[in-house]
């Protein structure tokens, strides 16, 4: 049997310490960890793939509509975001070492310090995973039976292969998961306020609407800074949005068609 403490572990890969010193070894320059150069306009590509969202409509998905009067199909989304919250907290720091430049780093870096909030007596109460966890409870998904689902897998698999570069990694994270999450969660609350009204939804995803818009803008503007003189990055940046936003559209369309089979 797995030992239950190797599980408070994550997949681990040595390689990518070793990648990060032997890079540092071989194209260290100054300028690109010290130089601030001021806030770069953001270029089309990137303007573009900000606008993604939007322009899908993901807020008249069909899924919300039918969530709103099925109250299985809620339970079945938080249990799947279950897999989903955490995980990319994880890409985010992840993401995060491809930084080189200390400034743009730092600016980055409140991205997932936004997605965690403070620490207090050993608890982070705030952080959008447990207040997920805090919705998960109150809806009474049964953790000894969760499993996750093949629209999800999926939907996560996509994510992982949109992310081919740092900028696709940016434009994959910013756009198809913090800026497609405000008007996805805002149809996601319309649908428990009508099915399921008495549960602690309001917290985990007034959290996200209210911030993930800063957290998106944080994002382009960290590309637009990298992407200075180079357009093969901003387009790499549009690249991963328009496959992060294509991923989770085609997300609620499988999970849709799963969630209306088993009334």
């Amino acid at each position: 049997m797995e030992d239950k403490d190797e599980r408070l572990l994550g997949y681990w890969n040595p390689e990518i310490a070793v990648r990060l010193v032997e890079h540092n070894s071989e194209d260290w320059d100054y300028d690109a960890h010290f130089k601030h150069v001021p806030p770069a306009l953001l270029p089309t590509e990137i303007a573009l793939a900000d606008a993604l969202p939007e322009s899908t409509n993901v807020r008249n998905h069909p899924f919300f509509d039918y969530a709103g009067a099925h109250p299985h199909a809620l339970v079945t989304w938080v249990g799947q975001e279950l897999f989903v919250t955490g995980l990319f907290a994880q890409l985010l720091l992840l993401t995060a070492t491809s930084i080189t430049n200390v400034h743009d780093r730092a600016l980055f870096d409140q991205v997932p310090a936004g997605e965690h909030g403070p620490v207090r007596d050993g608890v982070a109460r705030f952080a959008h995973p447990w207040l997920l966890h805090e919705l998960a409870v109150s809806v009474g998904i049964d953790k000894r039976t969760l499993r996750i689902l093949p629209p999800t897998e999926e939907f996560l698999r996509m994510t992982a292969q949109a992310m081919r570069t740092p900028m696709s990694a940016l434009g994959c994270l910013g756009v198809g998961n913090e800026k497609m999450l405000v008007p996805e969660y805002a149809a996601v609350e319309q649908a428990f306020e009508k099915a399921r009204p008495e549960a602690r939804f309001r917290k985990f995803l007034r959290a996200n609407i209210d911030e993930d818009t800063e957290h998106a803008a944080i994002i382009s503007q960290v590309a637009a800074n990298l992407s200075l003189g180079r357009e093969d990055r901003a387009r790499q940046y549009l690249d991963g949005a328009r496959a992060g936003v294509e991923a989770r559209m085609k997300y609620y369309d499988d999970l849709l068609d799963i969630v209306s089979k088993s009334e």
